[in-house]
């Protein structure tokens, strides 16, 4: 059984995400939860939907963040991506659409974003999850996963990831 028909299935589990998914709508996006359980939230479901509804999830987080808060996202995605020898379109706009397309294509290759968001400035030598526990050094980058990760959870309690 996957992480979605668990998460459908009712029980402990799905009280979990459910309890994540309100903390997540009740206050400030980076607020509310450890890094480490956003890193674990966001790696339970963000490969477990197709591509397309992954990038109307981190759409629809993005379009939670303020302007000032995107414009941040995208100067730190630009700075860490250029840290780590990984290529980005050279204008990024901060709109949640172009904005979510970006963040979409970084995550199609496994652990690229949460690398690129990670805490340090330098790639990892071989650093593990272990390196993610502080990967969240930005609010605004704890915020952008928790928002996807909430925001994908919702879509696959309303039914449309299925």
């Amino acid at each position: 059984m996957g992480i979605l028909d668990e998460l459908l299935g009712g029980g402990q589990l799905q009280r979990t995400f459910e309890d994540f998914v309100h903390r997540y709508e009740k206050g400030p996006p980076a607020e509310g939860y450890s890094d480490q359980e956003v890193v674990d939230r966001y790696r339970d479901v963000a490969h477990a939907v197709p591509p397309d509804q992954y990038a109307q999830a981190a759409q629809e987080a993005l379009a939670r963040l303020s302007p000032e808060e995107r414009a941040e996202f995208v100067k730190l995605l630009q700075e860490r991506a250029r840290a780590r020898g990984v290529a980005l379109p050279k204008q990024i706009g901060s709109d949640p659409k172009d904005l979510s397309q970006v963040v979409t294509d970084l995550h199609e290759k496994p652990g690229q974003l949460t690398d690129i968001l990670g805490g340090a400035s330098e790639p990892p030598q071989g650093a593990g999850s272990s390196m993610l526990a502080n990967v969240l050094a930005s609010p605004v980058a704890k915020a952008a996963l928790a928002g996807i990760a909430a925001m994908v959870v919702k879509r696959v309690m309303r039914g449309s990831a299925r």
